[in-house]
């Protein structure tokens, strides 16, 4: 059993007391007693807890080192997107800075230079509504500062636009949405009674088929039976295949239902779901949304 304790007079040094015999004990110390001390890092760790002196200092060296690798790595890519920015080479200069900045998110060196790149030296907007930089958006304040600086009037006057578009064309996709739902649903309705009217003709035209074929032998007169049995297949085989047919088009009666319940299935509910999306992250540029939309069921 070990023990350590912290001692309010050494700071956080954590006192380890080992017994002559080997056992450990959290007591003052005294003849014959083997006492190890160290110290914690200034920010006390507590995966650090339990390891051993040498364990403690291996673990900081090693953590040392992968500081100064990544160190080391940021600033390469860093230099690298830099030169490709001199060369204009918008694209590639991105993707370094991009992972640079996956090394050291709280050194603004990399940021400015992804922002810089993304939008082509601040000329171009465009690039800042993609998944990748909406994201980044939200994770690095100086990216969002310096937007601000070089598109803030631009932005503003996008977000203006895009609300007032919205307001506009809300309304109108939801109305078309509803019309749609309602005669899908009755198109829906339609082959569902047809195909359960198929499937039950279907059945009982089988069921007569084998009655009849199984009659064909126990009757001395044989012509009836095979006559009824030929019928009732030839009924069987056309229930069949309007089940078929029915069923068929019953699958695409509820595809037609399924996407018009997605937005962006229609045109002018894809623009709607573009426009929300860039409000969105012209909200996360200007670090609050602004006031809420108005909603058509409000």
């Amino acid at each position: 059993m070990e023990e350590r304790i912290l001692d309010e007079d050494e700071g956080r040094g954590i006192r380890i007391k080992r017994t002559a015999d080997g056992e450990t004990d959290a007591v003052e110390g005294t003849e014959g007693d083997e006492e190890v001390a160290f110290e914690f890092p200034e920010e006390y760790d507590e995966s650090l807890a339990g390891m051993t002196q040498t364990q403690v200092e291996e673990e900081l060296a090693r953590r040392e080192k992968a500081m100064q690798e990544a160190l080391e790595t940021y600033r390469k890519l860093t230099e690298e997107g830099n030169a490709l920015l001199s060369e204009e080479k918008f694209e590639e200069a991105e993707e370094k800075f991009a992972e640079a900045a996956t090394y050291e998110a709280e050194n603004d060196d990399a940021v400015i230079g992804l922002f810089t790149a993304a939008t082509k030296n601040f000329t171009d907007s465009e690039r800042l509504y993609s998944d990748e930089r909406a994201e980044d958006l939200g994770r690095f304040e100086a990216g969002r500062r310096l937007l601000i600086e070089k598109f803030g009037e631009k932005l503003s006057a996008e977000r203006q636009s895009y609300r007032e578009e919205i307001e506009t064309l809300r309304p109108t996709v939801e109305k078309k949405q509803a019309e749609r739902r309602e005669a899908f649903a009755a198109n829906k309705k339609h082959y569902v009674i047809w195909t359960s009217v198929s499937l039950f003709l279907a059945a009982v035209f089988a069921i007569a088929t084998a009655i009849a074929a199984d009659n064909i032998l126990k009757v001395s007169d044989g012509s009836i039976p095979i006559t009824l049995t030929i019928v009732f297949g030839v009924l069987t085989f056309v229930s069949v295949t309007m089940l078929a047919v029915f069923g068929l088009q019953l699958v695409g009666a509820n595809r037609l239902c399924r996407l018009n319940e997605d937005l962006s299935s229609a045109e002018d509910g894809k623009r709607l779901l573009m426009l929300e999306r860039r409000l969105e992250v012209l909200d996360v540029i200007f670090g609050s949304p602004a006031a809420p939309l108005p909603h058509p069921e409000a």
